[in-house]
């Protein structure tokens, strides 16, 4: 059975990977971000640095899942602006591999953004992934337990989160734990790789 523990930046490579091997919509993608140093450096590093209740879960010694959160947007923005100057001049050398696909990704992320809460009721979101070998034994549901349990003890009012329609397993599990749907919007965002647009949605919890 998996054990959860928190996550440090020492993690930061197993999350990388994990977390880049099902970057498309819970799949296998390298062809649309090839850089796994890079999605690392710019996906999951700053959760690990100045984020809030990150977690891991392990089988044999192993990270089968993780859960990376903020309690607030402000200080992942800042921790990679200060590091945003290094990362780019990398890239630009080709130390990340080609740089086309990598630029094509992140101007869709800036001209395609999903749907958001209010910040003010949800300050806190989240990222979860597991491994498909590990899944369907509980490990998500313990991350997201240990998760949701550590903003309540940092006094966090509410926690927002993004996924697909398409990621019917996640939903399922969003919702045995108390999440609703907020908000959702088709979004040509995924449309390049997939050949079709997808329904991003948004989906909330109260803390209290």
């Amino acid at each position: 059975m998996a054990q959860v523990r928190p996550a440090g930046e020492g993690d930061l490579r197993a999350i990388a990977r994990l977390s880049h091997q099902t970057l498309l919509l819970g799949r296998e993608g390298s062809f649309v971000f090839p850089s796994e140093a890079l999605w690392g450096e710019l996906f999951v590093a700053p959760y690990l640095r100045r984020g809030c209740c990150a977690f891991v879960a392990e089988e044999e010694g192993e990270v089968v899942g993780y859960i990376l959160g903020a309690c607030g947007a402000l200080p992942l923005v800042l921790d990679l602006l200060l590091r945003l100057p290094a990362i780019l001049f990398r890239l630009l050398l080709g130390r990340y591999g080609p740089l086309l696909p990598h630029l094509r990704y992140l101007l869709r992320l800036l001209l395609f953004p999903g749907p958001k809460a209010p910040k003010g009721r949800y300050p806190a979101h989240l990222h979860i992934a597991v491994d498909p070998k590990a899944q369907g034994r509980g490990v998500g549901k313990a991350l997201l337990a240990a998760f949701l349990e550590c903003l309540k003890e940092k006094g966090v009012r509410g926690v927002q989160l993004s996924t697909t329609r398409a990621n019917q397993a996640a939903r399922r599990l969003y919702r045995s734990q108390g999440f609703r749907l907020y908000a959702k919007r088709a979004s040509p965002f995924w449309a390049p790789y997939l050949g079709h647009p997808v329904i991003h949605e948004v989906w909330v919890k109260e803390l209290g």
